[in-house]
Formats: structure tokens, C-alpha cells, sequence
């Protein structure tokens, strides 16, 4: 997971099985100036690897450019999950 975007380690590791998430995203503002809103609604989380239990909590942020706004929120879940910042940054 090292030296990859906070996005795509949680992306990665949806596809390991390690956690299940649902995303939200809705665009917002003016057309000239939009911001993105992005929601990660945590389904599951597999506790036996040692990550901390966040089933059902959600986690959003807003930013001007979408991956911006993906990568803000994955960070907070990363961090929730018990993850240090070593780790996918």
C-alpha cells in the first residue's frame, strides 16, 4: 500500500475484501466554480486483520476536483481504520 493515493489503497482494499464501502457523489455550486461532495457509508470491515470497527459510520468531504475530494475523505477512513499516513502516502 505504500506510495499509493489514500483513493486507491481504500479501492484496493474493497477488492481484498478487507472492507466494504458504499460511495456518494454529487456535484454542487455553480457551473463555473464546482465543488465535489464525496460520501464513503462503511458496510463492513473484516476485524480479524486488526483494523479498527467502523460498520456503519460514514465520512465526506468537499473539494473543487473530484479525486481531491476522494482522496480527503479515503484519508479520514484510512485513519478511522487504524492506518498511519506511512502507510498510503
Amino acid at each position: 500500500m505504500d506510495g499509493q493515493r489514500p483513493y486507491l489503497t481504500m479501492h484496493n482494499m474493497q477488492q481484498k475484501r478487507i472492507i466494504s464501502y458504499q460511495e456518494e457523489q454529487q456535484e454542487r455550486g455553480p457551473r463555473d466554480a464546482p465543488e465535489w461532495e464525496i460520501w464513503i457509508h462503511i458496510k463492513t470491515v473484516n476485524t480479524s486483520l486488526g483494523y479498527r470497527n467502523i460498520v456503519n459510520q460514514s465520512y465526506w468531504q468537499r473539494a473543487p476536483k473530484k479525486q481531491l475530494a476522494k482522496d480527503m475523505v479515503a484519508t479520514q477512513v484510512l485513519l478511522a481504520l487504524g492506518l498511519s499516513t506511512n502507510e498510503f502516502k
